[in-house]
This record gives structure tokens, C-alpha cells and sequence, in this order.
């Protein structure tokens, strides 16, 4: 079992990591953090926050996943207005953009996936889950609707799953990697620990026990 001191170091060495390679804005600040699995993998995942005093999920935020060895960005996604409403780049655009975005943020997978399929994400989606807009509430309680253009991977000697979700101009919304699919219930199985919608979900199963 790994004491205090050295999941602190990892930490730091993650937190590093995410500053090598994840695009996080200068102007947004570590809020929190969480030690969790990510399936079989030990991951820490560091919320950060243009508002370091707003305590509650579901609102704006860029979260990024990190195995706890340091040496692999998990998966990231920004949850900001910048990413709604129209604008969205054609599906080749996205999928040259994507191809170019994954030797930096994971570069031991930079020849290891294939591209399956391309899809926008829609406000009122008809493909559920691929289609599905990432919500969210700004501080006065107005609900918004993130979309991109998905570029789905696959790894195939990872046997699993992932996408690049590019925004407007070009900028990235999220990433994920090795993310298992339940065919039967057409949904992830890997916990979405980026993702507040879950999270918040996931609080509501526990209270229900209690």
C-alpha cells in the first residue's frame, strides 16, 4: 500500500504531466482532486476552476485524468460557453486536427488506433450517447450545452475504446482513452470520472443507501 508521502510525490510528478500536455487555460487554478480507478488503473484526477470559490459541480470546469505512475494523460475535457453554439468544423477538418493532437497528449498511441467514425455532437441529439452534448450551468443557474465534432478511436491491442472531441477553431474539448463499451446497454463501462453528470449521479446512489 502506498503511503501519504508517496502519493504526494505522484501527484506532483501527475500535475506535471498535465503541464506538459494538456492545453488547460493559464488562467484557471486547481480546485481539487481526486486518487480513483479508471477500471484496473489507479488514476488521479485534478479538477481546475476559472473560479477557485465555487464549491459545486456542474458548472464550468477542465478536468483531466492521470495514471498514477505519471506517465500517461487518461482523458480531459473543458466544460466552458467557448464550446457552445454554433460553428463547428466539417468532419475531415476534425479528424486531420484530432490526428495531430494525439502524438502530444498520448504519445505511446500515436500509431496504435484506428479512426472509426466521425459525428457531431447535437443539442438535440438522435444517437445516443455519440450525439449527446456535454450540459451545464453557468452561476445564475442557465443551463448550456456543450458540442464538438467526435473522432472515435479505437486501439485495437488496448481493446478498447477513445475520441478526440474537437471544438471551434480547432480547440479541443476533450480526449479519453482505453474506455470499455457495454454493447448491451450501448454505454460506457469505465467509470466517467471527468464528467459531472456522473459524478452527480453517482452521489445520488450513495445518499439513496443511506
Amino acid at each position: 500500500m502506498l503511503k501519504n508521502k508517496e502519493i504526494d510525490s505522484l501527484r506532483e510528478k501527475a500535475l506535471k504531466l498535465v503541464a506538459e500536455r494538456v492545453p488547460v487555460p493559464s488562467n484557471y487554478l486547481l480546485v481539487g482532486s481526486l486518487f480513483v480507478n479508471h477500471d484496473a488503473i489507479p488514476v488521479f484526477i485534478f479538477r481546475f476552476q476559472q473560479d477557485e470559490s465555487i464549491k459545486e459541480i456542474g458548472g464550468e470546469h477542465f478536468s483531466v485524468s492521470v495514471d498514477l505512475d505519471a506517465t500517461k494523460i487518461m482523458g480531459f475535457i473543458h466544460i466552458h460557453k467557448e464550446h457552445c453554439g454554433d460553428g463547428l468544423l466539417d468532419d475531415e477538418s476534425a479528424k486531420v486536427i484530432a490526428r495531430d493532437f494525439i502524438p502530444q497528449v498520448a504519445p505511446d498511441l500515436a500509431s496504435e488506433y484506428e479512426i472509426k467514425w466521425v459525428m457531431k455532437q447535437l443539442e438535440n441529439p438522435n444517437k445516443i450517447p455519440h450525439e449527446s452534448p456535454f450540459p451545464f450551468q453557468d452561476t445564475s443557474g442557465e443551463t448550456y450545452l456543450v458540442t464538438g465534432v467526435r473522432v472515435k478511436l479505437f486501439f485495437e491491442k488496448l481493446s478498447s475504446w477513445g475520441w478526440v472531441i474537437v471544438g471551434r477553431e480547432g480547440k479541443i474539448i476533450s480526449f479519453e482513452r482505453q474506455i470499455n463499451w457495454n454493447t448491451i446497454m450501448n454505454r460506457r463501462s469505465t467509470p466517467a470520472w471527468l464528467h459531472d453528470p456522473y459524478i452527480q449521479e453517482l452521489s445520488e446512489d450513495i445518499n439513496h443507501l443511506n
